[in-house]
């Protein structure tokens, strides 16, 4: 835990918040001696900001002594919290294997940390890579939106259901029972009842006018021949002509 205080504001006690101080600074270091002492621990020993900053502190901020007693233990290993993650996966994405322009984004990181964890996120990307993940789930449910736009559009829920019910046509393809018709799949009922009402007006279409009727037996003899349809038509034409006289 990092836990920074300036010297003199406060006074640092165990009771305050339980935790044990690793760092504080220290006004006689200057900067410049501070970034090169944490870049010889993180580059030569493996050392993070944190574990370098508690061996100075450890050492009463003599850096000549912290720089002696590095070698001598094996520091942690190097941990990747989410935002660490996500910050090398942006960075990856801008600046591809330039691992330098990688770790002006991590500077926390050494460059042997970044490109051992490279190739572990490499190998498992698809499974482990949070914007690709993010990604993925987004695309989902743009695609999930638009399918079900489609399905609306497609199918209305106006009352006016189709027919055609997909379960049972699956059972009756499975049977091999007799297909259905295909002309009424996926028709609603307004459009089926128009169907209906064309063919019924060119039923009625194709009726003769009112006095004038069709016999059984008119019909029959027409269908035996085509001669026949000529005689019947030429009967009923005297039959006409002698109607007219007669009136």
């Amino acid at each position: 835990r990092l836990t920074c205080f300036l010297t003199g504001a406060t006074k640092y006690t165990d009771k305050d918040n339980g935790g044990m101080l690793v760092w504080s600074p220290y006004h006689s270091i200057p900067d410049a001696k501070l970034d090169e002492y944490i870049a010889i621990a993180k580059e030569k020993h493996g050392y993070n900001v944190e574990q370098a900053l508690g061996m100075l502190f450890w050492h009463k901020h003599n850096i000549e002594k912290s720089l002696a007693d590095l070698p001598n233990f094996t520091p942690f290993p190097d941990e990747w919290t989410v935002e660490d993650k996500v910050l090398f996966e942006q960075a990856f994405s801008f600046h591809g294997k330039s691992f330098h322009r990688i770790q002006q984004m991590l500077p926390d990181k050494t460059i042997a940390s970044l490109v051992k964890y490279y190739y572990s996120w490499k190998k498992t990307r698809s499974r482990t890579s949070l914007m690709d993940r993010q990604a993925r789930k987004l695309a989902n449910r743009n695609n999930q939106g638009d399918s079900d736009d489609d399905v609306e559009e497609a199918h209305p829920m106006d009352g006016n259901d189709s027919d055609y019910d997909p379960k049972k046509e699956a059972k009756k393809e499975g049977n091999n029972e007799q297909p259905v018709q295909t002309s009424k799949i996926g028709l609603g009922r307004r459009e089926y009842q128009s169907l209906q009402h064309r063919h019924h007006s060119q039923r009625s279409k194709c009726r003769p006018p009112k006095g004038m009727y069709l016999t059984q037996e008119d019909v029959i003899a027409v269908s035996c021949s085509p001669n026949a349809a000529n005689t019947i038509l030429r009967q009923l034409d005297m039959e006409l002509i002698s109607l007219k006289r007669q009136v």
